[in-house]
């Protein structure tokens, strides 16, 4: 698959919903390309320089400059992806490039309620900000589906919606409810068989709809790997066209996910927690395919405030924090103040 920019790779190709789909699920190629369909129309979409061309009464993203792109993500060969709580980070990410975003329930949670990822977020409120989201860039956006909140019916309410609103994928997971962050203790698990019957019922609520299905298992703390590992392969079987096993604890452990699982596979880069920080280059080597940092945002934001606020509550002022903060104009221009003005301007009597 040709590339020669960030995103191109997956991003930069015409493609209807039905060409999408005769893909084989079964390669990391498939993963990319179902991250490309636009807006889900029938239509073939162009898309260029890492992000989607607004269809006709979506929001314009915000303006986008070339950056320097690792090899393997400009070569196709990789899909790093941030994850994002609200419609601002989403918005930032887009700005940076990236052709897609995960919204992760850990980011919502803490961000919307204050609360750990303890299954204290609900089906609704989860819904609520990927509708926000969608709706305010032109991005694919991937969201965290939790257990699914509930049986295979439910599962497939919760897909059905997700792509009425628009949104490219989901992540399904085998926890028991309620769930927590699969970088926590005291997580439990569900009946494989039960995870089997909710990929199922996801992979026919999609339909012939440009949408990417993640099974996650979290068996490798409760059971150990080799059950997490058999796992994964009925979820692939069941119609997941990404696994992803949560949680490996070392080199070792990811060596052996990505030498016994078929391809595309999914990791999660989470700082301070279980899973080593690798480089992408031995992930690659390792055998995955999509990257996800999906709480550097929150915990790089976090930061941010906590040594704003102080710098504000000890001295005051904000002159010392220079280039750390936006300047009023460029922020404005950020939210798309001057779309806002000109769109004012002409409505005006």
């Amino acid at each position: 698959m040709a590339t020669n920019n960030y995103g191109r790779g997956f991003m930069n190709q015409k493609l209807s919903r039905r060409g999408l789909l005769r893909a084989s699920a079964g390669t990391a190629a498939a993963a990319g390309l179902a991250l490309t369909a636009c807006n889900g129309s029938e239509q073939e979409t162009a898309v260029s320089g890492g992000a989607s061309v607004p269809g006709e009464g979506s929001p314009q993203p915000s303006a986008t400059v070339e950056k320097p792109v690792h090899s393997l993500v400009r070569d196709g060969k990789l899909m790093v992806m941030p994850g994002v709580y609200d419609v601002l980070s989403a918005k930032i990410a887009e700005r940076a490039g990236f052709p897609a975003v995960v919204v992760t329930g850990y980011g919502v949670s803490a961000s919307h309620l204050g609360e750990p990822d303890f299954g204290l977020l609900t089906q609704t409120e989860m819904l609520d900000v990927v509708r926000r989201i969608t709706s305010a860039v032109s991005i694919a956006v991937i969201a965290d589906g939790d257990t699914g909140y509930g049986g295979p019916l439910n599962v497939q309410r919760l897909v059905r919606d997700l792509i009425h609103m628009g949104a490219k994928g989901v992540i399904l997971e085998d926890q028991r409810w309620p769930k927590r962050c699969g970088h926590m203790r005291g997580k439990e698990v569900i009946d494989a068989a039960e995870h089997v019957a909710k990929i199922r019922a996801a992979r026919d609520a999609i339909g012939d709809a440009p949408f990417l299905l993640t099974a996650r298992t979290d068996a490798l703390e409760t059971h150990g790997l080799d059950e997490a590992i058999s796992r994964a392969r009925q979820y692939k079987e069941a119609g997941a066209n990404v696994l992803f096993v949560e949680g490996p604890r070392d080199r070792d452990e990811l060596r052996r996910i990505g030498q016994e699982l078929p391809s595309p596979l999914a990791v999660n880069l989470i700082e301070g927690g279980r899973t080593p920080l690798c480089s992408l280059e031995e992930l690659h080597e390792m055998g995955f395919f999509s990257i996800g940092f999906v709480l550097s945002g929150l915990y790089a934001a976090a930061r941010a405030l906590e040594r704003t606020y102080a710098e504000i509550r000890e001295k005051g002022t904000t002159l010392g924090l220079g280039d750390s903060m936006f300047a009023f104009d460029e922020f404005n221009t950020l939210i798309g103040a001057e779309t806002r003005y000109a769109e004012d301007e002409h409505y005006r009597p």
